[in-house]
């Protein structure tokens, strides 16, 4: 049960440090982790988004509880042990977001207007768009079968991906442009290179 509680908690708290944007952005990472241990199935882990996102509360946190419950659950552990294990899920999920707030909370009040800080969070806003589009995209490919979008033997980063990626960048901080522009026009480009 220790190793199982080590890994629980060391998956989400992974989960929750590269996790910027909450909700539906988290769902990919959590796949991942789900896939890699074998702790649940394609369609368990469907079934859990499902719930999470019917029940009241923080996607998050609610699959964190979930995932924390069901597993040792279907390991054949007693209830107490399952409410425990998904206490460790969430607080593993929540700590990395604690730390940084805890260190990062005062800095940020201060800089907030900083002009380089203003820039960090307009290119941050898509991405977060972004993710969670992609996201989505992947919860339809999975409810129809098809393979996930997300193996990595499917990234073709090339020349003229990363040229895309330069240009849109400078465009989108010297001209002052939204960088969904940026995002749009690559993920148009894609179609067609």
């Amino acid at each position: 049960m220790l190793n199982l509680i080590i890994a629980i908690f060391t998956s989400f708290f992974k989960i929750g440090l590269f996790t910027l944007g909450g909700g539906l952005v988290i769902m990919p990472l959590i796949q991942q982790e789900m896939e890699k241990h074998n702790w649940l199935t394609t369609t368990q882990f469907l079934d859990i988004i499902g719930i999470a996102q019917a029940t009241p509360g923080p996607m998050g946190m609610n699959t964190a509880t979930f995932v924390g419950y069901r597993v040792p659950s279907l390991q054949g552990m007693d209830i107490w042990s399952c409410l425990f294990v998904a206490v460790v899920a969430n607080v593993a999920i929540m700590l990395p977001s604690v730390i940084a707030v805890h260190f990062a909370g005062g800095w940020f009040e201060k800089n907030k207007n900083n002009p380089w800080v203003k820039s960090v969070f307009e290119v941050l806003r898509p991405l977060v768009a972004g993710f969670v589009s992609a996201t989505g995209v992947l919860l339809i490919l999975q409810c129809f079968g098809s393979e996930s979008i997300y193996a990595v033997k499917n990234f073709d980063i090339n020349a003229v991906s990363i040229v895309i990626l330069v240009v849109s960048t400078l465009i989108t901080f010297s001209k002052n442009i939204s960088p969904l522009w940026g995002l749009l026009f690559g993920a148009l480009a894609s179609f067609f290179l």
